[in-house]
């Protein structure tokens, strides 16, 4: 016990003279800059306390194998991609991917835990993380943990295609300027060398594009888009991200029948789907639609399926439309509706999805002889969601008609208790999302000529009387206490209720529980005995 304790206090001791030297040695302001992004923020390297001694360490694993093994080229550190793009644009990343020259990502890991060990301080294991093309992992990767920050470390590669697939069939070392130019985009391409403390552009486009806003590929764009499609999707998802211009070659290779195509044939639906994802979770949504629309890719990533009974598929530009009253009527926050604010940031994800998909809207294909809505199979085979995202569109749907013809009444006369109880029990948690995607419907059929690509631009008293009249109706449902009345228990159960009338417990329940709902909805002072004599009343007249 006692070695333990002393083995313990040297390890902490070791940990702390080494962070201290970190910390004396690298915490620093590296001056140099790179120009003014287009976000406005001086381009420049500011390193974290954690990241500066992760670099420290990096440092000292470059000596480390320089002194055990001399016969290498010297071995360096590039912090790659992301991380070096969001810490000039001035976000933090927290995704560190190490590109290592002439060594392979794990061997290198192995390096960094002997050179901590020589310092005295506490190692974490090692994980592999072995190629995955499906997943696009076409390398393997190395996974560790430096001062409670997980690094991934991987070495520098150049890849080869061949026609047909989007894996490479020869992956090998490569130089930093080949690995930059296989890379998606340029301002993905830049590297932060650990050991000159510099950001290193190879395509000389990447910190240019940073500033002027641009989104290109490294590479001719219709050969980049050949190798690998999905790229189309990725370039799409960070102009949305960042808000840039994806530049006029990369929109036309985008358009090109021969892409399209390999989009279709060489891509799985679940990499489509990710990206598209991100899209809509992004900062902006409204432009992802629009370039996914003006790159003519609506039909191919939200593809149909073949089984179409019933409906004609609407324009794709309804779909962008449908996001832009979302933005403008949700996400810009409208200052006349309190109750149109968004819950969470799920809300707004279910909004955004819903929208994207309201092309969709009351086709109906045909499934093992059942009658199906088409929109959860796009949503299941086109982009893969997941189950809850098909349920929660499909009930959005289902509920929209009856939402506005309720809204409709209301406006003339308050509606029963008891049937608008009802409506939002049927519809759930999803009530208020549903009404406002009724909102969204009714607006873009009462001002089918408003542009709503441009929602900035649209006036806060355009569709007043369509906004209030579902104003009311949640209004109304407040002022009856029924915001949550679909978590309401029943107060005569379905057992009791057979027991009431006389019958065996059967198919029947389900009709006698939604007649008792809608009484206990309309006397909310009623008893239970009261009830059990309206349920016996209804089946006597029945």
């Amino acid at each position: 016990m006692k070695f333990f304790f002393v083995f313990m206090f040297r390890s902490i001791k070791n940990t702390a003279r080494l962070f201290s030297k970190v910390h004396k040695r690298f915490i620093r302001m590296d001056h140099k800059t790179y120009g003014v992004a287009k976000n406005g923020v001086t381009m420049k390297i500011e390193l974290s306390e954690k990241e500066t001694q992760i670099c420290n360490v990096l440092k000292g694993v470059s000596t480390f194998i320089a002194n055990e093994r001399p016969e290498l080229p010297l071995i360096e550190s590039r912090i790659a991609g992301g991380w070096v793009r969001d810490k000039l644009l001035g976000n933090e990343c927290h995704d560190l991917d190490i590109a290592i020259n002439d060594m392979m990502g794990y061997e290198f890991a192995t390096y960094v835990n002997k050179y901590l060990e020589s310092q005295g301080v506490p190692t974490k294991s090692i994980a592999k993380i072995e190629s995955n093309p499906d997943k696009s992992k076409h390398l393997e990767t190395a996974t560790t943990k430096l001062f409670n920050q997980e690094v991934d470390f991987c070495n520098l590669r150049t890849e080869i295609y061949e026609e047909g697939s989007r894996i490479p069939t020869q992956i090998t070392f490569g130089t930093p300027k080949e690995d930059a130019y296989r890379r998606d985009i340029t301002i993905n391409s830049l590297f932060y060398n650990v050991n000159t403390n510099s950001v290193e552009d190879f395509t000389e486009k990447g910190i240019s594009d940073l500033i002027d806003g641009l989104i290109r590929t490294p590479l001719e764009p219709f050969e980049t888009f050949r190798d690998d499609p999905l790229r189309v999707i990725r370039c799409i998802r960070f102009s949305s991200r960042f808000n840039f211009e994806m530049v006029p070659e990369l929109c036309e290779a985008a358009k090109h029948a021969e892409i399209k195509n390999a989009l279709i044939n060489k891509i799985s639906r679940e990499r489509i789907g990710i990206e598209f994802d991100k899209m809509i979770r992004g900062p902006y949504p409204l432009l992802s639609l629009q370039l996914i629309y003006n790159l003519e890719l609506y039909p191919v990533i939200m593809a149909p399926p073949d089984n179409i009974k019933r409906g004609t598929i609407g324009d794709p530009l309804l779909a962008v439309n449908a996001v832009g009253v979302v933005q403008w009527l949700y996400l810009n926050r409208h200052p006349n509706y309190t109750n149109f604010t968004l819950a969470s940031d799920n809300e707004r994800r279910t909004l955004i999805l819903t929208a994207s998909v309201l092309p969709y809207l009351n086709i109906v294909s045909e499934v093992k002889k059942k009658e199906t809505p088409t929109v959860q199979l796009v949503l299941r085979d086109s982009i893969k969601t997941t189950n809850a995202d098909m349920n929660t569109v499909a009930i959005i749907f289902r509920g929209l008609d009856s939402i506005q013809q309720l809204a409709d009444k209301n406006r003339k006369e308050a509606v029963k208790r008891s049937e608008l109880g009802m409506l939002i029990r049927d519809l759930g948690a999803l009530w208020q999302t549903a009404v406002k995607i009724a909102i969204v419907k009714e607006l873009l059929n009462a001002y089918s000529d408003m542009n709503w690509t441009n929602p900035n631009e649209i006036s806060l008293d355009t569709g007043k009387e369509v906004c209030d009249k579902y104003n009311a109706l949640i209004e109304q449902a407040r002022h009856y206490g029924i915001m949550e009345c679909y978590t309401w228990k029943h107060i005569v159960d379905g057992k009791r209720a057979a027991q009431v009338i006389g019958v065996k417990p059967g198919p029947v329940i389900t009709e006698l529980l939604k007649v008792q709902m809608a009484w206990q909805l309309e006397h909310p002072e009623g008893t239970k005995e009261e009830c059990e004599q309206a349920i016996k009343t209804y089946w006597d007249n029945k």
